[in-house]
């Protein structure tokens, strides 16, 4: 049986992570059964604080982490599903070759990581174009013409299957996916994304 960790796709509105900061992008994780990623807590730190290293766990025919139980004790990421290769991280900063993330989304503890050719950044417009789909976690969240509430709304009642074109502050400009009823076809519509650091999304990087 693989692996089959949750998926911490979190719309923080009604989560308990609901403070936790957005930053400035998502770090995922390149990871192979080689892997070992040290986590530190200040850039000047000559020993990392954590570290979790990869494996190839044939029991479940996955790649995993050493001692898991006990990592994720600490370690609560945006995303950790292993199976599909998704291991993000929020990213609160950029501070030459490091970055400081968080590492506990119900904390929201940081920690540094150095930057190498595991680490890939996107900022939260490029990581949710490249999303799946998105939907609304609350369908009383309306869709605008244009990015303001002044403007006139979109009548949907198809599914929350949503693909992002490009971002405005807190609005994202979606359109329907393959995956809708053509019949409800959206090639243009504006809905907020996020309200401070509260998520009002749900992010799917797969279907």
């Amino acid at each position: 049986m693989k692996l089959k960790l949750t998926l911490l796709f979190l719309t923080l509105s009604i989560s308990a992570f609901a403070q936790t900061n957005l930053g400035i992008g998502l770090i995922a994780i390149k990871f192979n059964d080689k892997t070992v990623l040290p986590f530190y807590s200040s850039i000047n730190d000559k020993q990392p604080i954590k570290t979790i290293r990869f494996f190839n766990d044939e029991t479940i025919n996955s790649w995993n982490i050493k001692d898991l139980k006990n990592q994720q004790k600490w370690l609560k990421p945006e995303i950790l599903w292993l199976d599909y290769n998704f291991f993000v991280f929020r990213c609160e900063k950029q501070e030459k070759d490091w970055f400081k993330i968080i590492v506990d989304n119900e904390s929201g503890k940081s920690l540094w990581i150095k930057k190498s050719k595991n680490t890939e950044f996107r900022d939260w417009e490029k990581y949710l174009q490249d999303m799946f789909r998105i939907s609304r976690k609350s369908k009383a969240d309306k869709i605008y013409k244009l990015p303001n509430t002044n403007s006139g709304t979109i009548k949907y009642l198809g599914e929350e299957c949503f693909q992002v074109k490009s971002m405005k502050g807190d609005w994202i400009e979606i359109f329907t996916s393959e995956c809708d009823d053509v019949r409800s076809e959206i090639k243009s519509g504006w809905i907020k994304w996020k309200n401070g650091n509260t998520l009002l999304i749900e992010c799917f990087p797969t279907s």
